[in-house]
């Protein structure tokens, strides 16, 4: 719990009135400069605080060996090849995956805490049969754990159809080459994973365009054009290939 004395201030106001008190009660050893990397919000454009939380892990060491055997074997292509080296690099040295985020928009974790006991849990994709005894999650998944779904999810499972039977797997994929893990990997996990299959054959790496200052295009930065306006010089198909 925030002492009283903290509590409505702002993060730099709360430290300079910690270390005041730590300096007073003689709890202080030493004060130095060092350097540090601080992250940005993408959207904000503000420091990143960090804090200690509870988050969902999902173990991805197993998930990963018949997905790295697809590409190394063959069995899956990537144009150009040399993209293989920075999908092995990613694989081999595969951490556990944090899927849960804090943000009012998602696919919501589907776990609930039992009310009397918020020890007891139920994991299940329709929720418990006496709702009302329980409170669910409020955290959803990371986007690319909605994402890594893409395709089978468009073709109707988990229900088996004809679009399913029909479109899965696919021949091939195009795509940048700055989300092979965060999409293209992952997908190749999930098709394994849940339907023994890969989901598709080729994987084709577009480049990435970039300004004259050698970054690359943002929406964030404003460093690219109105899709608009080149919607209506070049039409739709010409701007998105």
């Amino acid at each position: 719990k925030v002492p009283n004395k903290y509590q409505k201030l702002s993060r730099e106001d709360a430290r300079k009135a910690i270390v005041s008190d730590m300096d007073q009660s003689g709890n202080l050893d030493k004060i130095e400069d060092y350097t540090n990397n601080i992250g940005f919000s993408e959207r904000g454009n503000v420091p990143i605080e960090f804090y200690m939380s509870e988050q969902w892990y999902l173990k991805m060491e197993e998930l990963a060996k018949p997905a790295l055997k697809a590409v190394n074997s063959g069995e899956i292509k990537f144009y150009p090849a040399h993209w293989t080296k920075t999908y092995n690099n990613w694989m081999e040295n595969i951490k556990d995956w944090c899927i849960s985020r804090q943000l009012r928009w998602g696919h919501q974790i589907p776990v609930w805490y039992q009310k009397n006991d918020p020890k007891k849990l139920h994991v299940s994709v329709n929720g418990p049969d006496d709702p009302e005894n329980w409170i669910q999650d409020e955290d959803v998944l990371d986007t690319w754990a909605s994402s890594w779904l893409w395709p089978f999810a468009v073709h109707g499972w988990p229900n088996s159809d004809q679009d399913l039977t029909t479109f899965y797997p696919t021949n091939t994929l195009v795509t940048g080459p700055d989300i092979i893990f965060f999409w293209v990997a992952r997908m190749i996990m999930a098709g394994y994973e849940f339907l023994d299959e890969i989901p598709f054959k080729n994987v084709y790496f577009t480049s990435i365009l970039r300004d004259e200052k050698g970054k690359k295009f943002s929406k964030s930065l404003g460093n690219s054009p109105d899709p608009f306006d080149l919607f209506k010089e070049y039409g739709t198909d010409a701007t998105r290939f």
